[in-house]
This record gives C-alpha cells, structure tokens and sequence, in this order.
C-alpha cells in the first residue's frame, strides 16, 4: 500500500510540475514585449526668422537618439507605434511654428513659434495590426499622429487624426503619410519616411487642429487649424 502511496505521490507531482511549466510559458508569452529603440529624424529646412522652415522641425542639433538627453525615440513593443518624446530633456526640444492659420477656423495660437519639449505619436496600429514593423516595402499608410506640449502652464495637442483609422476623428485634419523605405534582413521594415499630403491647391501640407486641455476635467478648448508641413524620418536603428 505504501509503495503505491509513493507512485501515486510522484506521478501527481509530476503532474504538477508539467502543468506549471506549461503555465510558466504561458505567462512568460504573454508578457508585453519590449519597445524598440530607433533613431527619430525630424528634417529642418529654411530660416525661421523667415517663415521658410517647416512647422515641425528639429532644434538644429540632428537626430533625436533614444536615452541620449533624456529623450525616449521607440517604436511601442504594446503597438508598434513610432513614439519622439523630449518632454525629459533639458537639452533637446521641437520647433512647433503656428505661423499659417487655417482661414475662418476660429485660430487662436498662444505664440507664433516656439522650440519646446513635445510628444509625437504616429498610430499606424490604426491602420495596420503590427504599425511600424509590419508594414511591406514601399507600403504608405494615413496614420493618425499626435503632438503634445506645455506653454504657458497649459497644456496642448496639435492633432492630425482624421478618417476611420483614427480614434478621433477631426474631419478637417489630415493624417501623415508613413511610408516603409528599407527591410532588414529578417525581411522586417526598419525605415520609414512620415511626410504630408498634397493639398487640392497643390501645396505639400497637412491641416492640423490645435487644442487646448481644460484643467480639472477631459474637455478640451479647441484653437483653430493651422497649415503644418514637415519631413521625418524613423530608423531602427
């Protein structure tokens, strides 16, 4: 009896221990991959004081690294989405130029043109599971894209989202165009171009609108739409 006892004992041990590895590499699966660090390349152009720049650019010191100054440049393990943040940084900032209001959209900017801390997010998940990696050479996806800073102790989004891929939708705003430019050797995207549409006038620009975050609630002031064009790039690495 006793003998029968201990196989009993060992094989539900065995048990055991088979179902908790089969459960240990199913957790261990399901843990959320890492982001991705890439090299984020926000192209300048033109003078300022002359109005001739773009109106997103960088701050005249080159490419954006991730963990360099404090700067975060990923693509999202969560999503895939391609993520510039300065907002750490005390050295590096974006050029956010407000010059060229959209007319009779009600433009309120809050100053002219500014190099401060920003967020960028470009959302092709929205368009494509996978967003950035997933995408086939020479592939050009509309993905929505966010710019978020801080002026003024107010905080404020210029949003280009619009269309079906977009979480919102301001009908009136045009999402950049992100192109996949390069595959590695393990036939994956690692480049990609963000660019902006032609306008029916012929003009390379997006419309993007401004808005204002109300504090103590998630409401928004909304300040009018601006004319932005821009040339980024994204390279992993």
């Amino acid at each position: 009896m006793q003998k029968k006892k201990l196989v009993l004992v060992t094989f539900l041990a065995a048990v055991v221990v088979s179902v908790g590895a089969i459960f240990g590499v199913l957790a261990h699966g399901s843990q959320p991959q890492p982001n991705v660090p890439v090299t984020s390349i926000l192209n300048d152009t033109g003078i300022v004081t002359a109005g001739t720049n773009y109106q997103i650019q960088n701050d005249g010191a080159g490419s954006y690294f991730n963990g360099v100054a404090s700067v975060s440049s990923i693509l999202q393990g969560s999503s895939g989405d391609w993520v510039l943040d300065t907002g750490s940084s005390t050295t590096r900032t974006i050029l956010i130029d407000l010059r060229q209001p959209v007319a009779n959209s009600g433009a309120a900017p809050p100053f002219a043109w500014e190099l401060l801390p920003a967020r960028i997010i470009s959302k092709c998940h929205e368009a494509l599971a996978g967003s950035f990696p997933a995408m086939a050479l020479n592939q050009t996806l509309s993905c929505p894209m966010g710019i978020s800073f801080q002026y003024g102790g107010n905080s404020y989004g210029l949003m280009m989202a619009s269309g079906p891929n977009s979480d919102i939708n301001y009908a009136e705003t045009n999402n950049p165009l992100v192109t996949c430019t390069s595959m590695n050797g393990s036939n994956q995207c690692d480049k990609w171009t963000l660019l902006p549409i032609q306008q029916p006038n012929g003009t390379i620009k997006n419309i993007a609108r401004l808005r204002q975050a109300l504090k103590g609630n998630y409401n928004f002031a909304f300040l009018g739409d601006y004319y932005v064009s821009f040339s980024m790039e994204v390279t992993n690495p």
